[in-house]
């Protein structure tokens, strides 16, 4: 019935000359469907900068920018190089300025590296993601010293997350406070957070580094449920739109809409608790009988329409640390029931897997039935647990996992493109870790004291086999972002895995 009202209303919005709709005098506004307002409004440490439309990417720079294959790119820094294993050097972007007038210096790189290491940003997730940070010292305005209490080998990858903020200003008014009213160095300023309105409005910030000309605001409105966003977009409200179904993006493109649909970085997984020497996936053979069971070529060709393929690492092609080389865990049941009867399950097994009932992919829902299927199929009677996304990251970064023995998650590389994170994520040394192979830990340390790319390219590759064949996961497919746009605007430009909403221009 769902299915069959979404055709129906998307039927009746294609007789809709969306063009026609737009007034004269929205010409210099981009308008933006996202699936939520930012959860700490302008604070950018509240959550971490994914995704491909993330609104602070134009609120907001860091000292570099992550480009396409992982290539670190110049954003507040123009080099840096290291000092020793323990001490990387960035030298400034000179006159840059925040939206409030506040000047941009080497100072305000050691207050936000000041502000992360104390107790009042313990609770966010980029205080975790810096923890090897232990501080930062300035050298002149333009030149600054950031040390590591551990060799890092990509500190200027990890700085493309860290943004700069107008630190006197947060200093004087508060956390809360510069969350309503934020100032940053990005192209866009705020205007209204519109919490009356639904629809939040930034303005063009004349006095950035990197101003933009094409247009003179932003209007972002949150829309949670992927049909609404196509219907905004089909009705003539909305711009550009991205998370859509890969079923409306069809819809979109046979409106005459621009569409996009790339894998990302990041991969979709079911992590197993293997931690739990109770549980059957603490048996290497029983995790590996898992990966054999699941049919992706088939998940791949239906639910995602070939818009991703499988993998069977941590890392997806353009990640800096992929091993090519790999093979794919083939589709083979008989092999998988050999290995639980070896494991000492020949009459089959219970799990209970808990998989978030909010997942990020819309179709993730119809994958975790066939995987249970699949699993149904050699003897695995799994459980499906669905959960709400706040409970979901409670238990992933406690590690209780309320007795569970899967639990839906992601290596997510997308933040800085290195495999390093999803091998550190699979390992003893991630908070609450469900997967531990101590003879990995002195393998992860040298690779972070590698500083020759091409040698530590070589120990990453070493470490991403080793998790293929003591898997801590069912590897499943690559994430992917889907946009669709209106003919409106002209082409789509990204940087990495971001869209950059400042370089859109508008046709005339």
């Amino acid at each position: 019935m769902k299915q069959f009202f979404k055709c129906v209303v998307l039927s009746l919005l294609l007789c809709v000359n969306s063009a026609e709709l737009l007034a004269e005098d929205d010409l210099s506004v981009l308008r933006v469907a996202v699936p939520s307002r930012p959860p700490g409004l302008g604070n950018p440490y509240s959550s971490l900068p994914i995704g491909a439309i993330n609104p602070n990417h134009v609120l907001y720079d860091a000292l570099t920018i992550i480009g396409d294959k992982g290539v670190i790119l110049p954003g507040l820094a123009l080099s840096w190089e290291s000092r020793g294993e323990s001490a990387w050097v960035f030298h400034l972007r000179p006159d840059v300025a925040f939206s409030n007038g506040e000047s941009f210096t080497a100072q305000t790189v050691v207050d936000v590296i000041t502000y992360l290491r104390s107790k009042d940003a313990a609770g966010y997730l980029i205080a975790g993601e810096t923890a090897m940070i232990d501080s930062a010292s300035v050298i002149d305005d333009l030149t600054v010293q950031i040390n590591t209490n551990r060799p890092d080998a990509i500190l200027p990858k990890r700085m493309s997350f860290v943004y700069m903020v107008a630190m006197k200003y947060w200093a004087e008014v508060g956390v809360d406070a510069f969350g309503l009213e934020p100032a940053g160095s990005g192209p866009f300023k705020l205007k209204d957070w519109g919490q009356t309105t639904g629809s939040y409005v930034f303005q063009r910030n004349r006095s950035s580094w990197r101003d933009t000309g094409n247009f003179d605001e932003i209007h972002f409105t949150a829309v949670g449920d992927v049909v609404s966003r196509a219907q905004s977009m089909l009705s003539g409200q909305i711009d550009l739109s991205f998370k859509l179904s890969l079923d409306l993006l069809v819809d979109l493109e046979a409106a005459g809409f621009n569409t996009v649909a790339r894998p990302t970085y990041s991969i979709g997984a079911w992590a197993f608790h293997q931690v739990d020497k109770n549980s059957p996936v603490a048996d290497v053979r029983v995790r590996r009988a898992l990966n054999l069971a699941i049919d992706r070529d088939s998940i791949a060709a239906t639910i995602l329409s070939g818009v991703t393929q499988p993998v069977s690492q941590v890392a997806t092609p353009d990640v800096f640390g992929y091993a090519p080389d790999l093979p794919l865990f083939a589709y083979d049941p008989d092999a998988a029931r050999a290995l639980l009867a070896e494991a000492g399950y020949a009459d089959g097994l219970e799990l209970r897997a808990v998989v978030r009932s909010d997942p990020s992919v819309p179709e993730s829902t119809l994958i975790y039935q066939v995987l249970a299927q699949n699993l149904a199929a050699i003897g695995v009677d799994v459980e499906l647990d669905p959960i709400p996304g706040t409970r979901w990251l409670s238990m992933y970064f406690s590690g209780d996992w309320s007795g569970a023995d899967i639990l839906d998650t992601s290596f997510n590389n997308s933040i800085h493109g290195d495999a390093i994170r999803s091998i550190e994520t699979a390992s003893c040394l991630k908070a609450g870790a469900y997967f531990c192979d101590e003879s990995l830990l002195p393998l992860i340390e040298a690779s972070n004291r590698e500083f020759d790319p091409v040698l530590r390219e070589q120990k990453l590759q070493e470490l991403v086999t080793a998790l293929h064949y003591n898997p801590p996961a069912v590897y499943l497919f690559p994430y992917f972002d889907t946009l669709a746009y209106s003919k409106r605007l002209n082409t789509i430009q990204m940087t990495g895995q971001r869209v950059d909403l400042e370089k859109i221009t508008i046709k005339k």
